[in-house]
Formats: structure tokens, C-alpha cells, sequence
């Protein structure tokens, strides 16, 4: 056990001796890291919109611009019971859902990655 803090506290004195933190200037823009967490912030704030969209969209049903004639039926489809047609309509909702919340769990683990890397 002697022998690591040993080599941690040798480790910690050449840092300190190799950069001194008080210099901000001579170290300005050789790090990348600010960037990337900066990207991973951004990332993730656009997964958790697209998400949140997915999510809303599944869960309100919402069809802005519907029209039927846009739609093409099977003849399977067509002769389909209105319940049997409900009942498939809720099934891709309810997967909608699990996906819109998946999309928002990925968002929030890539804004706090973001925070972990800076």
C-alpha cells in the first residue's frame, strides 16, 4: 500500500511541476476535451427534443397533415374489423412510446457524459 501512494504522490508532484495551473495563457486551446463535451451537450439536448417529439407525437396521436387518400391499404386491411384496426394502431403507438422514452433516457446520459468529460 506504501508503494502506491508513493508512486501517486510522484505522479501528482511531476504534474505539478510539468504545468503550472495558475498559467492559463500558455495552455489556452491545447485541450480538446471542452470541445467534445461542448458536442456531447449539444448531442444530447437534440436526442432529448427528438424524443420528446416521438414520445408527444405517440402519446396525443397527433396527425397534422392526414390524408387518406394517402394511404394504401391491403385488401387484407380494408376487410380488417374497425376493432381489429384500433387494436393494431394502439400496439404501434405503445411501441412509439417506448421509444420516445428510450431516445430521452439516451439524451440525458449523453448531457451528464457531457458533464463528466469537462
Amino acid at each position: 500500500m506504501g508503494y502506491l501512494t508513493f508512486f501517486i504522490n510522484r505522479v501528482a508532484l511531476e504534474t505539478q511541476i510539468a504545468m503550472d495551473s495558475y498559467n492559463s495563457e500558455d495552455h489556452a486551446g491545447t485541450s480538446y476535451l471542452p470541445f467534445i463535451g461542448f458536442m456531447l451537450f449539444l448531442a444530447g439536448i437534440v436526442v432529448i427534443i427528438v424524443g420528446l417529439a416521438t414520445y408527444l407525437t405517440a402519446k396525443h396521436n397527433f396527425n397534422i397533415f392526414f390524408d387518406a387518400r394517402d394511404v394504401r391499404m391491403t385488401y387484407d386491411e380494408q376487410i380488417m374489423p374497425d376493432d381489429e384496426k384500433a387494436r393494431l394502431n394502439n400496439e404501434k403507438l405503445a411501441k412509439d412510446k417506448k421509444k420516445g422514452k428510450t431516445i430521452i433516457i439516451i439524451g440525458v446520459v449523453l448531457v451528464i457524459a457531457s458533464f463528466v468529460v469537462l
